[in-house]
């Protein structure tokens, strides 16, 4: 209660603070409070003199995602690779937005993409790896990413799924 009052203050203080609302929204999320934080960064992503500017589109995508809003989590995501085009979060969340959409050629090229600018893959890159691997047949990319996949996350969820998808195979 204390951190909300000190936020609204610091807005009702400066409302054209981006800062504070991009705080605030980041608060919001992490109390689950999507459509709030949502509300916030649509302000903070209109101010274009903000130098966070693509790090408030990256967190409205994810925001919009929570929201079950898949196509306007992608044109946030968007927005921010065209004033960041090495944000690996924006990347991969892409990739997989064109991967459930069935468009795995765009999915691919955005997963390259990621994996360039990425040092090391995080599971859920991996495993979105080794599912476009499967969708394009090359059993090589989908063994190595797989193996990548247990040998670093073990205990991740992703692991667990690729776990569930070899059992039904069989």
């Amino acid at each position: 209660e204390l951190a909300e009052d000190s936020f609204k203050k610091s807005i009702r203080l400066d409302k054209a603070c981006s800062r504070c609302r991009n705080n605030y929204a980041a608060f919001l999320a992490t109390q689950e409070r999507y459509e709030e934080a949502e509300k916030q960064l649509d302000y903070v992503v209109k101010d274009t003199l903000y130098n966070a500017r693509p790090m408030a589109f990256v967190n409205l995508g994810l925001c919009r995602q929570k929201l079950f809003d898949p196509q306007g989590a992608e044109e946030a995501f968007v927005r921010a690779l065209s004033m960041d085009r090495t944000n690996r979060t924006a990347l991969l969340e892409v990739a997989n937005i064109r991967f459930e959409a069935g468009d795995y050629p765009s999915a691919t090229q955005y997963y390259e993409n990621y994996k360039r600018v990425a040092r090391q893959q995080s599971a859920r890159g991996l495993w979105l790896g080794i599912r476009l691997a499967r969708a394009s047949g090359d059993a090589d990319a989908e063994a190595s990413a797989a193996l990548a996949l247990s040998n670093r996350f073990p205990d991740s969820p992703e692991y667990q799924a690729y776990q569930r998808t070899q059992q039904s195979d069989q």
